[in-house]
């Protein structure tokens, strides 16, 4: 009889605590992807976090601090460079978030390393591009990184906004699954150049083929202008057809 009492209130205490850690795990779930969509919530209207904004064309600028009036002029020379793509969607309208500090640009990013100089979210459906720490008045941009820690402003806008244009183009499901050298080579090419000048990306190009994490965006970039400007393909082509990608650095670096 003891022994079966014993069975019992052994059997009830393991229901408990397997209840107990059930409940434990269900609000954990819930805390998670409540978390979750509050964070896809700021992504997607951040502009609580921004106490100025100005309004240029198709552009609507947010910061943290008074925006320089350089702003119009970059925003102006960031459309110059969009009007040149055959892809570019005059009724795009875009929402750019710049970033006063690099803290604020990884909480806003989601990259820890917060070497990055711009961030859109294709798999949302907004228009929205963060931008890390700038100078609007100098027209730059600046990453958290020991090297090559400036770009242009300009240069990083057409960058992200090229991406959206991709987008649109394309739509959205096609655009998550394009290779990212011809997403980003492109973007580069709207952008009109990468992070490294030519001399630089050529020479790290050909001292180290087999490995490009040092200039990997100047290959992506120089692929794709290799394609429209040498081959003379439409940015349709670029996108849709196959092509052998080592054989196409191997043609495009010898050429170089």
């Amino acid at each position: 009889m003891r022994r079966r009492f014993s069975s019992a209130l052994t059997a009830d205490r393991q229901y408990r605590a397997a209840k107990a850690r059930s409940r434990a795990y269900k609000a954990l779930r819930y805390l998670a992807a409540s978390a979750t969509l509050a964070y896809i919530f700021l992504l997607s209207f951040p502009q609580a976090l921004f106490a100025y904004e100005t309004t240029h064309n198709n552009f609507k600028v947010y910061s943290r601090e008074p925006l320089d009036p350089n702003i119009h002029a970059i925003l102006d020379s960031v459309e110059s460079r969009l009007s040149a793509s055959s892809i570019n969607d005059k009724g795009l309208k875009t929402r750019i978030f710049i970033s006063n500090s690099h803290g604020l640009y990884k909480l806003l990013s989601l990259y820890v390393g917060g070497n990055s100089f711009a961030k859109g979210f294709a798999a949302l459906p907004t228009n929205n591009v963060f931008v890390n720490k700038s100078d609007v008045a100098r027209d730059l941009v600046f990453r958290d990184a020991q090297e090559y820690r400036e770009r242009s402003l300009s240069g990083v806008v057409t960058h992200e906004v090229a991406h959206l244009l991709v987008r649109e183009k394309f739509g959205h499901f096609r655009n998550l699954t394009l290779p990212a050298w011809k997403q980003e080579g492109y973007s580069e090419y709207v952008a009109g150049g990468t992070l490294l000048d030519q001399e630089m990306g050529v020479r790290r190009w050909k001292e180290n083929p087999a490995d490009d994490s040092g200039y990997r965006y100047f290959k992506y970039y120089m692929l794709v202008k290799y394609l429209i400007d040498v081959k003379k393909l439409s940015v349709e082509d670029v996108f849709t057809r196959d092509f052998d990608v080592r054989s196409l650095e191997r043609e495009v670096l010898s050429s170089l």
